[in-house]
């Protein structure tokens, strides 16, 4: 039976792991945590502060349970994700109003 958190390889050996990351109260715990992830061999990681997970890309034999560790040993939580972060284009109803109020005053200055 296959691990549901070690998403099988890709045709060029890569795979993708999702974390959620806990702890993260501003854009530089982010970049601690893509630090921390990236210098693992055969890691490339993005971390979002917004959705508060990590998008791990893996070439090799790296599990979910080290990317864990690694998010650990920088002094935050992590856990597997079973499917990737929701990712919306437009804000939400109240602030897209406002953004668009705000562009609206830029344009008539």
């Amino acid at each position: 039976m296959t691990e549901l958190t070690t998403p099988r390889p890709d045709a060029s050996g890569t795979r993708l792991i999702h974390l959620d990351v806990t702890g993260m109260s501003c854009v530089m715990c982010s970049g601690r945590v893509t630090k921390a992830l990236n210098k693992i061999d055969g890691v490339r990681a993005t971390v979002s502060f917004a959705t508060k997970t990590a998008t791990v890309e893996i070439e090799g034999d790296v599990g979910s349970a080290v990317l864990c560790e690694a998010v650990q040993a920088a002094g935050y939580g992590a856990e597997p994700r079973l499917t990737a972060p929701e990712v919306t284009a437009d804000p939400p109803g109240p602030l897209r109003r406002r953004l668009g109020e705000a562009f609206d005053w830029i344009i008539s200055r």
